[in-house]
């Protein structure tokens, strides 16, 4: 079995599910022949204060969001002088690349996280080794300086945008290509319609749904917007996931409901819901965006992590897939407009969704490690209205490997 090693840290969860959608298409185009682990490079080869990073970042972006932006910002700009990538210190020395490649004796190297690119690639040139390292950009409209580095083998990237950024960056265009942004193979292959999903949840069959996500910590104004919805007793029907926030969950659950209301913890159906929702309200995450554009759910952006998740809403808005409110109250009043008799807003979003989404983007990806790894490479296109039996023995696959991993 061929070792595919995931550079990540578990600093916010995007980069760990990226890991687990490109796994998920491996594990369909290719059973039985890939074996994958995943590797906090931060928590496991740098010395403090990096290696507490998956536990700093989430409290700084709860208490601090404005400073971490503008930590982002900073070296996002530091990093595009020639001076201060030759000569800013390695995070990860030439010893912490050797011991991992003595610890999991990859095949190949696959980067979800962009701190992780040149020093990686760094450290396998003075090693001497020859193992393909593959980058995988999890930002989205605008990626960190960090991301890009010549020196790698591929280098796979989620829009024009990040396309064009890497060949001002100096990324050869042999060596990038505009895959989009990995999701969850699940996302591409449930063919279930809005009224199939709905009843699967047991949702209204025709009353408007408005779906709402703080990603799987349940983090933003979630209980805000939630109460601002519910002041209009609109004539639709609201469903809100908390993810792992225990605390949100037993809060909105105490509430009054003005409209049929369902509150969840930590769900694993997301694409279920995302299909059978007519808008969906999230913080600007490069993920969950994918995520709403296979899906074909317009977006209402309510948050975004200033200069690293703000060119996301940049790039939702500017192709008329969703729009960017903060305010709680401008949120219900949009919901109001849209779901008021007449009204096409939600249409257009829609059909404008299809400009941004990339179905065919993690099967992409796993075709691309197995290239690198020397298997031959596999037919694989997801239509906008396929087959049925096609999907049918797909998803007989994906619960026979679910059953057995």
């Amino acid at each position: 079995m061929k070792r595919v090693v995931f550079l990540m840290s578990d600093t916010g969860g995007g980069h760990r599910s990226a890991g687990k959608a490109i796994e998920a298409a491996l594990n369909l185009q290719y059973p039985g022949r890939f074996q994958t682990f995943y590797v906090d490079v931060f928590r496991e080869y740098t010395p403090a204060p990096m290696k507490y990073a998956p536990e700093i970042y989430p409290k700084w972006v709860k208490h601090s969001l404005k400073t971490y932006g503008w930590y982002f910002q900073f070296f996002d700009q530091l990093l595009q002088l020639p001076l201060a990538r030759s000569t800013l210190p390695m995070l990860i020395a030439e010893d912490g690349v050797k011991k991992l490649m003595e610890d999991y004796r990859p095949d190949i190297l696959v980067v979800l996280h962009g701190a992780f690119t040149r020093f990686v690639v760094g450290g396998r040139n003075k090693l001497g080794v020859s193992v393909p390292i593959v980058t995988v950009i999890t930002d989205m409209a605008k990626p960190h300086v960090a991301w890009y580095h010549p020196g790698v083998d591929r280098c796979l990237v989620p829009c024009d945008a990040a396309y064009s950024r890497g060949l001002k960056l100096g990324v050869p265009p042999h060596k990038m290509r505009l895959v989009g942004h990995p999701a969850h193979p699940k996302f591409a292959l449930y063919t279930a319609d809005k009224g199939e999903a709905r009843k699967t949840l047991h949702w209204a069959p025709d009353a408007p749904a408005t779906m709402m996500l703080g990603g799987g910590e349940g983090m933003g104004t979630i209980d805000e917007i939630a109460e601002a919805i519910n002041a209009r007793a609109l004539d639709a029907q609201l469903a809100i996931v908390c993810g792992r926030n225990d605390k949100l969950r037993r809060q909105l659950q105490s509430m009054t409901w003005n409209q049929p209301t369902f509150i969840y913890g930590f769900v694993d159906n997301i694409e279920v819901m995302m299909r059978a929702a007519d808008v969906l309200i999230t913080k600007a995450g490069p993920g969950t965006i994918a995520e709403a554009a296979i899906s074909g759910v317009p977006m209402i952006l309510s948050d975004a992590i200033p200069y690293q998740e703000s060119p996301n809403v940049d790039f939702v808005v500017s192709h008329n897939a969703g729009t960017f409110e903060p305010s709680p109250t401008g949120i219900a009043d949009l919901l109001q407009k849209w779901y008021s008799p007449g009204d096409t807003t939600l249409q257009t979003l829609a059909e404008n969704l299809k400009q941004i989404a990339y179905p065919n983007a993690t099967f992409d990806i796993a075709q691309e490690i197995a290239t690198y790894v020397d298997l031959p490479r596999t037919t694989w296109t997801i239509r906008p209205r396929p087959r049925r039996k096609l999907f049918d023995d797909l998803f007989e696959e994906f619960d026979r490997l679910l059953n057995v991993n």
